[in-house]
């Protein structure tokens, strides 16, 4: 029985605890997901170099997951272009899961093992692209046939998962175990296996846009003043970056049409990418 199936002891009499055990026991056994990404932060790193440098060369990252992992690389993906200017197409999620996962879904079942290749396929995925599959069971047949293709396309890839041993930390270039451990309700992975899933995508995104030059000290530069509080951001951020004023920044922000990075002296990005240094 892999651990994430596994009934944890801790949580044996969960059903009939009052609302505030509940909680608490989830959150004496939450340390399990630190400490499982703490573990994998020489792997992230390496993942996240491999995302920059696809970045870098215009290429594209997939994200592959079923139910609870697609829902979560769909976060993520979402979430990359008005946090670090990136074009859409750069990051991408192939999902199953049926209605609930939205226009994204590609099939509705995570035991099919043909849509992903086909899809991946029909993208021209290859060498300068990049695939990361992530699935807490590491078996799915939709997320390890994704992996499985784009590796035999020449494509960089990586399979993210939460039981030791089993195939998807073996499909790719780079296999990451996020050990969890079994869960507080027995076999559900949207608790302690996704919150680790969900850490581990935000470190290797966040850390290769850090690479790709889309960050300066601490500030995200690709944002644009599109509402009143991004406008105030970007005051903000230009005023920390520079020697300026508030009248002053405003007004070279409007000047570039609210983009921070066209208000901020000429930076170039540590990893180039066409067009956007």
């Amino acid at each position: 029985m892999p651990p994430t199936e596994q009934r944890n002891p801790a949580s044996r009499r969960l059903g009939e605890l009052p609302p505030a055990s509940v909680i608490a026991l989830m959150n004496a056994e939450e340390h399990r997901v630190l400490t499982a990404v703490e573990l994998a932060t020489p792997l992230l790193a390496i993942a996240a170099e491999r995302v920059a440098a696809v970045f870098g060369g215009g290429g594209r990252t997939v994200f592959i997951g079923s139910g609870t992992s697609g829902r979560i690389a769909l976060q993520e993906a979402a979430e990359l272009p008005p946090t670090f200017g990136a074009p859409p197409e750069s990051f991408q999620v192939m999902a199953a899961g049926g209605p609930l996962m939205g226009p994204t879904a590609i099939t509705r079942t995570e035991d099919d093992a043909e849509t992903a290749p086909r899809a991946l396929r029909a993208m021209r995925i290859g060498p300068g692209d990049a695939v990361i599959g992530v699935a807490a069971s590491g078996t799915t047949s939709f997320v390890r046939a994704g992996v499985q293709a784009a590796a035999h396309a020449g494509a960089w890839t990586c399979g993210i998962a939460n039981n030791p041993g089993v195939p998807l930390l073996s499909d790719g270039e780079l296999g990451i175990l996020l050990d969890t451990g079994p869960e507080v309700l027995t076999g559900s992975t949207r608790l302690k296996a996704g919150t680790a899933q969900k850490l581990a995508l935000n470190r290797i995104t966040t850390a290769a846009m850090v690479l790709a030059g889309r960050v300066a000290e601490n500030h995200m530069i690709e944002i644009t003043g599109s509402t009143a509080k991004l406008r105030a951001r970007a005051v903000r951020i230009v005023m920390d970056l520079t020697p300026l004023d508030e009248p002053r920044a405003r007004a070279r922000l409007e000047a570039a049409g609210w983009s921070v990075r066209a208000a901020l002296p000429n930076r170039t990005s540590r990893v180039s990418r066409p067009g956007t240094s």
